[in-house]
Protein backbone atom coordinates (compact mmCIF):
# COMPACT_ATOMS: atom_id res chain seq x y z
CA UNK A 1 0.00 0.00 0.00
CA UNK A 2 1.32 3.46 -0.69
CA UNK A 3 2.45 5.06 2.55
CA UNK A 4 0.03 7.93 1.93
CA UNK A 5 -3.02 5.63 1.80
CA UNK A 6 -1.62 3.39 4.53
CA UNK A 7 -1.07 6.27 6.95
CA UNK A 8 -4.47 7.73 6.13
CA UNK A 9 -6.41 4.49 6.70
CA UNK A 10 -4.43 3.68 9.86
CA UNK A 11 -5.21 7.13 11.27
CA UNK A 12 -8.97 6.61 10.98
CA UNK A 13 -11.08 5.24 13.80
CA UNK A 14 -14.56 3.77 13.15
CA UNK A 15 -14.87 5.46 9.77
CA UNK A 16 -16.97 4.73 6.68
CA UNK A 17 -14.58 5.33 3.75
CA UNK A 18 -15.29 5.46 0.02
CA UNK A 19 -12.50 4.50 -2.40
CA UNK A 20 -12.98 5.72 -5.97
CA UNK A 21 -10.48 4.20 -8.40
CA UNK A 22 -9.79 3.38 -12.03
CA UNK A 23 -8.94 -0.28 -11.40
CA UNK A 24 -5.18 0.22 -11.30
CA UNK A 25 -2.64 -1.67 -9.19
CA UNK A 26 -2.66 1.03 -6.49
CA UNK A 27 -6.24 0.08 -5.64
CA UNK A 28 -5.16 -3.50 -4.88
CA UNK A 29 -2.31 -2.23 -2.72
CA UNK A 30 -4.74 -0.08 -0.74
CA UNK A 31 -7.38 -2.78 -0.26
CA UNK A 32 -5.03 -5.69 0.45
CA UNK A 33 -2.64 -3.59 2.52
CA UNK A 34 -5.57 -2.48 4.68
CA UNK A 35 -6.62 -6.12 5.16
CA UNK A 36 -3.05 -7.31 5.84
CA UNK A 37 -2.48 -4.65 8.52
CA UNK A 38 -5.70 -5.70 10.22
CA UNK A 39 -4.77 -9.38 10.16
CA UNK A 40 -1.33 -8.52 11.57
CA UNK A 41 -3.14 -6.76 14.44
CA UNK A 42 -5.41 -9.76 15.08
CA UNK A 43 -8.52 -8.06 13.72
CA UNK A 44 -11.34 -9.76 11.85
CA UNK A 45 -11.14 -8.69 8.20
CA UNK A 46 -13.98 -9.01 5.73
CA UNK A 47 -13.63 -8.71 1.96
CA UNK A 48 -16.61 -8.91 -0.38
CA UNK A 49 -16.08 -10.19 -3.89
CA UNK A 50 -17.73 -11.87 -6.82
CA UNK A 51 -14.65 -14.05 -7.41
CA UNK A 52 -13.36 -15.66 -4.20
CA UNK A 53 -10.48 -17.64 -5.71
CA UNK A 54 -9.13 -14.70 -7.70
CA UNK A 55 -9.06 -12.57 -4.54
CA UNK A 56 -7.34 -15.28 -2.50
CA UNK A 57 -4.70 -15.66 -5.24
CA UNK A 58 -4.15 -11.88 -5.41
CA UNK A 59 -3.95 -11.60 -1.62
CA UNK A 60 -1.08 -14.12 -1.61
CA UNK A 61 0.85 -11.75 -3.90
CA UNK A 62 0.45 -9.07 -1.21
CA UNK A 63 1.71 -11.29 1.60
CA UNK A 64 -1.64 -12.50 2.94
CA UNK A 65 -1.01 -16.21 3.49
CA UNK A 66 -3.37 -19.02 4.36
CA UNK A 67 -6.42 -17.13 3.13
CA UNK A 68 -8.44 -20.34 3.16
CA UNK A 69 -7.55 -21.33 6.72
CA UNK A 70 -7.09 -17.95 8.42
CA UNK A 71 -10.01 -17.66 10.85
CA UNK A 72 -9.65 -13.86 10.96
CA UNK A 73 -10.07 -13.49 7.17
CA UNK A 74 -13.66 -13.65 5.94
CA UNK A 75 -14.18 -13.66 2.18
CA UNK A 76 -17.84 -12.90 1.53
CA UNK A 77 -19.06 -13.92 -1.90
CA UNK A 78 -21.57 -11.54 -3.38
CA UNK A 79 -23.99 -12.34 -6.18
CA UNK A 80 -23.24 -11.49 -9.78
CA UNK A 81 -26.48 -9.53 -10.13
CA UNK A 82 -26.86 -6.20 -8.36
CA UNK A 83 -30.47 -6.92 -7.45
CA UNK A 84 -29.40 -9.99 -5.46
CA UNK A 85 -26.54 -8.05 -3.83
CA UNK A 86 -28.79 -5.25 -2.64
CA UNK A 87 -30.99 -7.82 -0.88
CA UNK A 88 -28.13 -9.53 1.00
CA UNK A 89 -25.58 -6.85 1.92
CA UNK A 90 -27.52 -5.22 4.75
CA UNK A 91 -27.99 -8.63 6.39
CA UNK A 92 -24.22 -9.21 6.20
CA UNK A 93 -23.48 -5.81 7.77
CA UNK A 94 -26.02 -6.55 10.50
CA UNK A 95 -24.16 -9.78 11.27
CA UNK A 96 -20.73 -8.19 11.81
CA UNK A 97 -19.27 -8.81 15.27
CA UNK A 98 -19.91 -5.82 17.54
CA UNK A 99 -17.20 -6.46 20.14
CA UNK A 100 -14.24 -7.44 17.98
CA UNK A 101 -12.23 -4.84 16.09
CA UNK A 102 -12.91 -5.31 12.38
CA UNK A 103 -11.99 -4.08 8.93
CA UNK A 104 -14.21 -4.39 5.89
CA UNK A 105 -13.47 -3.89 2.20
CA UNK A 106 -16.65 -3.99 0.18
CA UNK A 107 -16.10 -4.10 -3.57
CA UNK A 108 -18.74 -3.05 -6.07
CA UNK A 109 -18.08 -4.28 -9.59
CA UNK A 110 -21.55 -3.89 -10.97
CA UNK A 111 -22.43 -1.82 -13.98
CA UNK A 112 -24.19 1.15 -12.44
CA UNK A 113 -26.09 1.92 -15.60
CA UNK A 114 -29.47 3.08 -14.32
CA UNK A 115 -30.81 5.57 -11.80
CA UNK A 116 -32.60 2.69 -10.10
CA UNK A 117 -29.27 0.93 -9.38
CA UNK A 118 -27.42 4.07 -8.33
CA UNK A 119 -30.28 5.20 -6.09
CA UNK A 120 -30.51 1.74 -4.48
CA UNK A 121 -26.74 1.61 -3.91
CA UNK A 122 -26.81 5.09 -2.37
CA UNK A 123 -29.66 3.93 -0.13
CA UNK A 124 -27.69 0.85 0.96
CA UNK A 125 -24.63 2.99 1.74
CA UNK A 126 -26.79 5.37 3.78
CA UNK A 127 -28.25 2.44 5.76
CA UNK A 128 -24.73 1.20 6.52
CA UNK A 129 -23.74 4.69 7.61
CA UNK A 130 -26.87 5.16 9.73
CA UNK A 131 -25.97 2.06 11.74
CA UNK A 132 -22.24 2.73 11.74
CA UNK A 133 -21.96 3.19 15.51
CA UNK A 134 -22.41 -0.61 15.76
CA UNK A 135 -19.32 -1.24 13.61
CA UNK A 136 -16.13 -1.40 15.67
CA UNK A 137 -13.68 -0.57 12.92
CA UNK A 138 -13.28 0.89 9.46
CA UNK A 139 -15.39 0.05 6.42
CA UNK A 140 -13.95 0.79 2.95
CA UNK A 141 -16.42 0.81 0.04
CA UNK A 142 -14.54 0.44 -3.24
CA UNK A 143 -15.98 1.66 -6.56
CA UNK A 144 -14.38 1.52 -9.99
CA UNK A 145 -15.54 4.80 -11.52
CA UNK A 146 -15.66 3.54 -15.11
CA UNK A 147 -18.38 1.06 -14.03
CA UNK A 148 -20.66 4.04 -13.44
CA UNK A 149 -22.59 5.35 -16.43
CA UNK A 150 -21.12 8.76 -17.36
CA UNK A 151 -24.53 10.43 -17.43
CA UNK A 152 -25.23 9.26 -13.86
CA UNK A 153 -21.68 9.57 -12.50
CA UNK A 154 -21.73 13.08 -10.95
CA UNK A 155 -25.06 12.51 -9.25
CA UNK A 156 -24.07 9.07 -7.94
CA UNK A 157 -20.67 10.17 -6.64
CA UNK A 158 -22.35 13.02 -4.77
CA UNK A 159 -24.88 10.59 -3.29
CA UNK A 160 -22.03 8.40 -2.06
CA UNK A 161 -20.24 11.36 -0.49
CA UNK A 162 -23.29 11.95 1.70
CA UNK A 163 -22.87 8.59 3.45
CA UNK A 164 -19.08 8.45 3.93
CA UNK A 165 -16.74 10.36 6.25
CA UNK A 166 -13.49 9.87 4.33
CA UNK A 167 -12.64 9.66 0.64
CA UNK A 168 -9.74 8.17 -1.29
CA UNK A 169 -9.40 8.94 -5.01
CA UNK A 170 -6.85 6.76 -6.78
CA UNK A 171 -6.10 7.06 -10.46
CA UNK A 172 -3.07 6.06 -12.44
CA UNK A 173 -2.97 9.54 -13.93
CA UNK A 174 -3.31 11.64 -10.76
CA UNK A 175 -2.14 9.28 -8.01
CA UNK A 176 -3.82 9.30 -4.60
CA UNK A 177 -5.89 12.10 -3.10
CA UNK A 178 -7.31 11.89 0.43
CA UNK A 179 -10.14 13.79 2.10
CA UNK A 180 -12.08 13.70 5.34
CA UNK A 181 -15.54 15.15 5.74
CA UNK A 182 -17.08 16.62 8.88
Amino acid sequence: MSSQSEDFLESLERTHVVLFHDGNEEKKQTEYGFIKKGLDKGQHCFYTTQNRQKILDEMKQFGIEDGESNELLHIVEIPEKFEDYSDMILDKVEGLPEEAKIRVVSTHYFDFDSEEKTDRMAEIEQCVDDGFEKINGNFVCSFEVKQINEELRDRFLNQLLESHKAIIFQTKEKGTELFTLP
